[in-house]
């Protein structure tokens, strides 16, 4: 059996530890996730949040400038959303202690990485 791929862009596996804020007006209330599929327009998020098809979300990457994707689900199956991209924000970084740092940095050269190869 020959599957032919139809997205727009292709798909890249990674896996990114995330936070998750369900509702994005009340930004005390987050969830951790996990990205398993990266796009240019989209992932592949697994997050025990319960959200359907049409609805927003907010998605934070763990980073020292703290990089914010809003977007919407597409696809639902359990706890695996299909998001679309609408937005992203991103903050200054706090002054982080050493050992953070040093987690951080090589979590950015990770996604730099990756945006090399989804551009």
């Amino acid at each position: 059996m020959n599957k032919t791929n139809t997205r727009r862009w292709p798909r890249y596996h990674v896996h990114l530890p995330v936070l998750i804020a369900a509702n994005p007006e009340a930004k005390n209330i987050i969830v951790p996730g996990l990205v398993s599929e990266l796009s240019r327009t989209g992932m592949e998020l697994y997050g025990g949040v319960n959200l359907q098809p049409g609805e927003m979300l907010e998605v934070q990457f763990q980073t020292s400038g703290r990089i914010r994707i809003a977007g919407i689900i597409r696809h639902r199956s359990g706890f695996c959303f299909g998001l679309e991209f609408c937005s992203v924000q991103t903050e200054p970084a706090e002054a982080p202690d050493v050992v953070q740092s040093q987690l951080l940095a090589k979590q950015e050269a990770y996604l730099r990485e990756m945006q090399q190869k989804i551009n």
